[in-house]
């Protein structure tokens, strides 16, 4: 098998699979040539200096996270209503469809059931289904988010101020003016976002919002492995649909993982050494 050979191959896998996967595909490929030369099988490698499609990024750009402080500006400036969505998204790394889905019965005593998301179709008079299930799961199936006590207190202030609406569930989040009773959706709801985020200054040089809802579950999750917190655990708590997801996303973020494994390393093969 010659180079050409392998160019028509990684040509033929890039007509049907993605970049990332073509990738692992070729490096299968590349392990069994490299296994022929060393047991005299084969000279050479054609994979060698085969060109691979480049894997599309999925890592979060810093600048795509907000600061605490802007977070909490943003829960000051948006519509009063709105102020817990902040903190469900920046303090359990909910999506804001998710969010928006919050009732009664997801809050338990020291976590957070999160069981479904409103319809992009909630908002309609005509809708008939306003949730639906979570994001990769099955109708009924869940995931359990911790719930810091800053958080609990957030909920229960919002519950004495806005209280509920049943609309065969006990939802925290409906629109309270001119006699709306329809369901928020991701869609609506970005009105009111990019209108705090204008009111708080937290804007682009051209004046466009600097941030959209996603970035709050961006600085949970960021805050989260910044301070040492497993990756698979945070992965869960996302309710990503594997762990290869949030590594991509936010792996680059946690720095501190350098240090632990020069130390783990050091002290491993050179116990003795005064640096280790």
């Amino acid at each position: 098998m010659e180079q050409k050979d392998i160019e028509a191959f990684v040509a033929a896998l890039g007509k049907k699979l993605a970049a990332s996967t073509v990738c692992d595909r070729m490096k299968m490929v590349t392990s069994l040539f490299q296994t022929a030369i060393k047991e005299k099988r084969r000279a050479d490698d054609p994979t060698q200096d085969i060109k691979l499609p480049r894997s599309a990024t999925h890592a979060v750009d810093e600048d795509e996270i907000p600061t605490l402080y802007e977070v909490d500006l943003m829960a000051k400036q948006i519509s009063p209503q709105y102020r817990l969505t902040v903190y469900l998204q920046a303090g359990a790394g909910l999506r804001i469809s998710e969010t928006l889905a919050f009732t009664t019965d997801c809050v338990r005593a020291d976590f957070l059931r999160v069981r479904r998301q409103v319809s992009s179709k909630a908002h309609r008079d005509d809708c008939k289904t306003r949730f639906k299930p979570l994001k990769h799961r099955a109708e009924g199936e869940y995931r359990d988010v911790p719930l810091p006590a800053f958080l609990a207190e957030e909920i229960d202030m919002h519950l004495r101020e806005w209280g509920t609406v049943t609309t065969g569930m006990e939802v925290l989040f409906t629109p309270r003016d001119r006699g709306k009773r329809t369901m928020p959706t991701a869609t609506t709801y970005a009105y009111h976002f990019r209108k705090a985020l204008k009111a708080a200054g937290i804007v682009k040089p051209d004046g466009s919002p600097k941030y959209t809802p996603h970035g709050l579950r961006h600085f949970f999750a960021s805050t989260a492995l910044a301070h040492g917190i497993p990756i698979h655990e945070v992965s869960r708590w996302l309710g990503h649909k594997s762990i290869k997801t949030t590594v991509d996303a936010y792996g680059h973020l946690v720095p501190a993982s350098w240090g632990r494994c020069w130390t783990v390393m050091q002290t491993a093969l050179h116990p003795g050494s005064p640096t280790a």
